[in-house]
């Protein structure tokens, strides 16, 4: 893994919900550290999404070449470090050789996992998601095991974020996933792996949660201070 250092954020723009939750947030951060008028410095480099989503999950021989000539074109304007937008296209960022570091949501969920002790996790995130073993087998190499929600709660839960995707979530919506997290969190840390639901993540004051897209806002943050 490349070796990370602190400099300039660049984000990789993708849907526009996902990447204007990435800036929200990490403005957000960044101001509660510093104060005054701050916002976090960093260089966001948007690409056509449409370029990219009717290929995800897994068309990695289409999506390589767009990934890495679009990572190319960020890394060329100085930046140190970048964040990816969306979990599920670390999938296809693993099989490309970088020379800039990601700020990975595994590599982070994984060091954060460990330093609260735990070793087992509930998956929130697509239905690809929880049923592939992408996530799983990496998890599992460090000695941490993923368990899934039951089946229809899976088709619950990507249909949250479906509606989130395209702004058509309800309040009934965000009820019905509020009270899924309340049922798994009962007994398991929930791990958040998908960037649409992290959107509903900030409202939740809740220690068993672990989302992997706040956990990179998290660590850009401490890498531009």
């Amino acid at each position: 893994m490349i070796q990370t250092k602190k400099g300039m954020l660049g984000i990789l723009g993708l849907g526009s919900r996902s990447t204007l939750f990435y800036l929200e947030q990490l403005n957000k951060q960044y101001h509660a550290v510093k104060g005054d008028y701050h916002t976090c410095p960093s260089i966001t480099y948007s690409v056509n999404f449409n370029t990219i989503n009717p290929f995800l999950p897994n068309q990695f021989e289409t999506l390589k070449p767009i990934i890495d000539n679009s990572l190319k074109a960020l890394f060329s304007h100085d930046v140190d470090h970048c964040i990816v937008p969306n979990i599920t296209l670390h999938e296809t960022t693993d099989q490309l050789l970088l020379t800039t570091p990601i700020l990975h949501p595994v590599a982070l969920s994984i060091k954060h996992l460990k330093s609260i002790n735990t070793s087992k996790v509930m998956l929130f995130g697509s239905l690809y998601t929880m049923t592939s073993t992408y996530l799983s087998d990496l998890f599992k190499a460090e000695q941490i095991s993923v368990v899934l929600p039951e089946k229809e709660d899976q088709i619950s839960i990507d249909n949250c974020r479906k509606k989130l995707y395209n702004y058509s979530e309800t309040e009934t919506d965000f009820i019905d996933y509020k009270n899924l997290i309340t049922k798994y969190s009962q007994d398991h840390v929930v791990l958040i792996a998908c960037t649409e639901l992290s959107l509903w993540s900030p409202q939740f004051e809740n220690l068993k949660i672990v989302d992997m897209a706040l956990l990179q806002v998290q660590e850009a943050i401490t890498l531009s201070l």
